[in-house]
């Protein structure tokens, strides 16, 4: 429709043009009227030759941005011809992956001759995960408005959204003394909580629940296993990144860092589990440092959050048979209490909790 009014607007223009050569007998009407009948040519010549050099660059920030905050996507249009263009429209695809949430936005950018034409767009974000900006297309359009061509052009960009921490230092604090030291009173009263390092000779005074019985029966003399304790030094976190209509693991991602960012800032060690929707099993990663945090926490924003309730907690107690005390960060079931809890908005919690 645009198109048919931009053809009848032009060819007006041309009428008009004959009648006042014609009333005036005016040589300027007549050269007009030439150029008005050639620049078509022109027009639709400049948008193949605009076709066929034209390229196109994304960025997005490379640092990462916390959520609700303005950052600027950067959109670079190349034109290297003689030959400006009325306009480009360039369709962009915005994505979260880890809510799986996306739209789409369009930008009309006129084009100029022999130039690079740069828009930064800004965009918030209001919810974590990785950000990831697409163009699958350009529209280009001629002078006149007339002619459209669409350029397939491929091109990606991400950036990673982060959650807004707050200071639990003293609560988290807490709850982590409080956590290890009943896994290690569990541990003293017979689970076992360590990882196997060897096997060696039995010595006075070694625990029964160490020896190592099929291999003492085949040598013939006590055999015991050495182990490396776990739970005497750090705490298992488990996160649940169930999500639903209120957006809650938005939430919980929130909660997440800002309980683990509190450890980390107390140089207390922790391993977090979590399930993870790429590979579809629990994932786990030990965190004793910043850098450690934030590669943690760039793994779990570059995965996906899920719909459906999994049991996290019952799936990490089958896999950690006697593991005791750990702290689950996710959505409150009624499990602990104030002394034993965080909490943080739409109803997510902190909590230790037990196996």
């Amino acid at each position: 429709m645009k198109q048919f009014w931009n053809i009848t607007r032009y060819i007006l223009i041309i009428v008009l043009n004959i009648i006042m050569m014609w009333l005036f007998q005016s040589y300027l009407n007549f050269l007009f009227l030439i150029a008005l009948l050639l620049f078509p040519i022109y027009s639709v010549y400049g948008l193949h030759c605009v076709k066929n050099a034209f390229s196109l660059e994304l960025q997005a920030p490379l640092e990462s941005m916390e959520k609700g905050s303005v950052f600027l996507v950067r959109v670079k249009l190349h034109n290297p011809t003689a030959f400006p263009l009325l306009n480009a429209t360039v369709k962009l695809e915005l994505e979260n992956t880890f809510h799986r949430e996306d739209g789409v936005h369009f930008l009309n950018i006129p084009i100029r001759a022999h130039a690079d034409t740069v828009v930064e767009y800004p965009i918030v974000m209001d919810y974590s995960g990785c950000f990831v900006v697409n163009t699958q297309y350009v529209e280009l359009v001629d002078l006149l408005g007339i002619f459209e061509k669409k350029i397939e052009i491929t091109k990606s960009a991400s950036c990673l959204v982060t959650p807004i921490g707050e200071d639990y230092t003293q609560e988290a604090g807490q709850l982590y003394v409080q956590g290890v030291s009943e896994a290690t009173e569990s541990r003293n009263k017979g689970v076992d909580f360590s990882e196997i390092s060897g096997v060696r000779e039995y010595i006075p005074g070694d625990k029964l629940q160490n020896i190592h019985w099929k291999l003492s029966v085949k040598k013939d003399e006590w055999m015991v296993k050495e182990r490396v304790s776990m739970s005497a030094v750090q705490l298992h976190v488990l996160l649940e990144l169930y999500n639903d209509e209120q957006m809650c693991a938005d939430a919980v991602l929130d909660l997440a860092q800002s309980v683990t960012k509190s450890l980390v800032s107390q140089n207390l060690p922790f391993t977090i589990f979590y399930y993870s929707a790429r590979l579809g099993e629990l994932a786990s990663y030990y965190v004793g440092s910043e850098q450690e945090h934030k590669e943690w926490l760039e793994m779990v924003l570059y995965d996906r959050c899920y719909k459906d309730t999994l049991h996290a907690k019952h799936m990490f107690c089958q896999q950690h048979v006697g593991a005791g005390s750990y702290l689950y960060i996710g959505l409150a079931d009624g499990d602990g209490n104030s002394e034993t809890m965080i909490t943080g908005r739409q109803g997510s919690v902190a909590v230790l909790c037990a196996c």
